[in-house]
């Protein structure tokens, strides 16, 4: 379970294995096996990760119902929460906005 979060949150984030090892200060081969189920990581690189990833433990271990954020998803979060009333408004007119747009789409390619 882990190594499927682990490789889907490298990619969400827009990173290479190289990168991720370099971060962890490992052998690219180690991390490679830390994906594939092969190698067990230590605590270390454990809570490395999470920060790495911007997610907290117990999302690497599958224990957490929330889903997997990239940094970019997280950001908009951040800002979001930064906004006053008035801007969170006229986020969320945005996004259900467009989100009514999508769905009109989908019904209409149903339909066909």
């Amino acid at each position: 379970m882990i190594e499927l979060r682990l490789r889907d949150l490298r990619k969400k984030n827009g990173l290479t294995q190289d990168e991720v090892a370099a971060h962890l200060k490992i052998a690219r081969v180690t991390y490679s096996r830390y994906e594939s189920g092969d190698n067990e990581m230590t605590y270390e690189s454990l809570a490395l990760l999470a920060d790495l990833f911007s997610v907290g433990i117990d999302c690497l271990l599958g224990r957490s119902g929330r889903d997997v954020f990239s940094k970019a998803e997280i950001s908009m979060v951040d800002k979001y929460r930064a906004l006053d009333d008035r801007g969170r408004q006229s986020v969320l007119a945005v996004i259900e906005h467009e989100y009514s747009c999508v769905n009109a789409r989908e019904r209409g390619k149903k339909a066909m």
